[in-house]
């Protein structure tokens, strides 16, 4: 075997990962468990991110009428998607389907939060509460497995900003077929607007 100092190695004889001669500065090499990988951002390898959304309809004097009935929490709009989590592969995981207001989680395992807020355009009949009840499906289709519920108090009235958030375990069914949410009240008609969303992976299932 020949004698060859490892500074006169070049691509691709180096001990180094493959493509270290011309990777970007602040990238590390990340196996993919197959025999190959790809150079990475450090400061985004896969493991936590977030994203926001909004609705961009029920602004202004446009509210949406919730009542003793659950009417599904809409958005329509990505605010802020550049802190989405990252695959093995580099590409990113979405946290919300805007097409169907579906929240969607990486993996099972996961520690996820999130955070909802509205403000109450109006009442008319009295309500006292808005409920926020976190449903799951089994099958892709029907929303219906009750999550996660909690109540916020109307008591401050026209104009208060609602803020939620939640912090829960990603079950297999939620990692395969995602959440919705639905909100409702106890009584009359709570009119909200400025409906926003903030989806968090904040733990890497391991």
């Amino acid at each position: 075997m020949a004698n060859v100092q490892h500074s006169s190695l070049s691509d691709p004889e180096l001990h180094e990962p493959k493509g270290v001669s011309t990777a970007a500065a602040n990238t590390v090499y990340l196996a993919n468990g197959s025999g190959s990988g790809a150079w990475t951002a450090v400061n985004r390898t896969p493991g936590t991110g977030w994203g926001q959304y909004s609705n961009a309809t029920y602004v202004g004097t446009n509210a949406l009428a919730i009542s003793t009935t659950d009417v599904l929490l809409p958005f329509d709009t990505n605010v802020n998607v550049t802190q989405l989590p990252i695959s093995l592969t580099g590409s990113t995981t979405s946290l919300m389907n805007l097409g169907t207001e579906t929240l969607q989680f990486v993996s099972a395992g996961d520690l996820h939060s999130i955070t909802f807020t509205f403000s109450v355009y109006s009442i008319v009949g009295n309500p006292t509460i808005i409920d926020l009840k976190l449903y799951g499906s089994s099958d892709g289709s029907t929303y219906a497995t009750l999550l996660g519920e909690t109540t916020v108090s109307l008591a401050k009235g026209t104009g208060q900003v609602i803020t939620e958030s939640s912090l829960f375990a990603v079950t297999s069914n939620m990692a395969t077929h995602g959440a919705r949410v639905a909100l409702k009240t106890n009584t009359g008609t709570a009119n909200i607007i400025n409906i926003g969303l903030i989806s968090a992976r904040v733990h890497k299932a391991r």
